[in-house]
């Protein structure tokens, strides 16, 4: 629709834009003189027509008047204002103020990507990997991130790496893979310190290393993502290292993974994945008929969830069957020892355990399950 409302995913690009623009801090913390602002946009000055444009789909500033703040973009972006040609494309990508044109949006994506502008070339990367607006092509997907990534965008630097992880659209290299998410990581972006996370775990283009695993994904806990918490909850309750196990923090960090989820998406409804890790927490905290209860509704969400294949719920089901009778028997699950890739080295760039002060941490003693407390369901 023309006149459609900015999705929240395009108002936060608007709003990171605008902050990014030429204004000093203390001159965005005074209210803007439209007229002036106005006055320059007329003469031509693209800096001004972007910026004014911003202002009147968002309403930061001025009065919000979507049609023309686009418009003015529009003036900007004809002036190839990078930002303002990869506004406009989010614009038609979202419909915002324009007819929805996904061809369009790839088209001014496009103009600013190959004059280098970074996040047009993740969002080009982005058209190209999900066939919206160009044909499906992994391999020029797998082009655009890289260029993005060479400037230091975290979220292409994961997509990158995620494309080299699994040798899509290009040749496969976990070790490349390992080191573009370091790289993300570093920046703190989430989904990279996870999957940076997961390669140490199971020895994919590093060698196995439970001690960074965990320091990764306990950065990564500290967000405010859901699954962040949840992944380090299976890691202090199933890592095959017992000296890394932790129980009652498992149990905790489950609990705050489910209420961030449900804060996120406003309802009830709980992933059988969170409740699957519930019951790991539980179990290693010696609660093993808690467990069995949370084990026991993680399998009837299971067979709720009419979009999994057929394949994936047996394997599934099998999984959780497996581990509902360790809980029965009063057993704790653990991983099994990971089948690590062969020739893999280490990162020398990565400083996680440094930076967290672990390097001369001590691993704890084995301790046993604590005896069954009652917790409630």
């Amino acid at each position: 629709m023309k006149n459609a409302r900015p999705s929240l995913l395009t108002l936060g690009i608007l709003a990171a834009l605008l902050i990014s623009s030429s204004l000093t801090h203390a001159q965005q913390a005074q209210r803007v003189d439209e007229k002036e602002l106005q006055s320059w946009a007329d003469r031509g000055d693209a800096d001004a027509q972007f910026e004014l444009g911003l202002r009147k789909i968002t309403g930061e500033g001025v009065k919000k008047n979507i049609e023309e703040g686009v418009k003015s973009v529009e003036k900007a972006a004809k002036q190839k204002h990078l930002r303002a040609q990869h506004v406009l494309g989010t614009l038609y990508e979202d419909g915002v103020g324009v007819k929805k044109d996904l061809a369009k949006a790839a088209e001014w994506y496009r103009t600013s990507a190959d004059l280098g502008f970074a996040l047009s070339q993740h969002s080009l990367g982005l058209m190209y990997e999900e066939g919206k607006g160009v044909k499906k092509d992994t391999t020029k997907a797998a082009e655009w991130f890289k260029k993005a990534a060479e400037q230091g965008n975290p979220p292409s630097q994961t997509a990158y790496a995620s494309k080299l992880e699994r040798g899509d659209g290009v040749s496969k290299s976990t070790a490349k893979s390992a080191l573009y998410y370091l790289k993300a990581a570093q920046q703190d972006f989430v989904p990279a310190m996870t999957r940076l996370a997961n390669l140490y775990y199971t020895g994919q283009g590093v060698p196995v290393d439970y001690r960074r695993a965990g320091a990764w994904y306990h950065r990564a806990a500290r967000s405010e993502d859901p699954w962040a918490s949840n992944n380090l909850a299976w890691f202090l309750a199933t890592c095959p290292e017992d000296n890394l196990h932790n129980g009652e923090q498992a149990v905790l960090l489950s609990r705050r993974a489910l209420k961030l989820v449900a804060e996120v998406i406003q309802s009830d409804e709980q992933p059988y994945e969170m409740i699957d890790t519930m019951a790991a927490a539980l179990a290693r905290n010696g609660e093993f008929k808690e467990a069995e209860l949370w084990q026991k509704r993680c399998i009837t969400l299971l067979s709720e969830d009419k979009e999994l294949p057929e394949e994936d719920r047996k394997k599934l089901k099998e999984e959780f069957d497996t581990r509902l009778n360790l809980y029965q028997k009063t057993t704790p699950f653990a991983e099994p020892e990971p089948k690590a890739e062969e020739g893999t080295e280490p990162l020398p760039q990565d400083t996680i355990l440094q930076d967290e002060g672990l390097p001369d941490a001590k691993p704890k003693k084995k301790t046993t399950p604590k005896s069954n407390r009652g917790t409630i369901v």
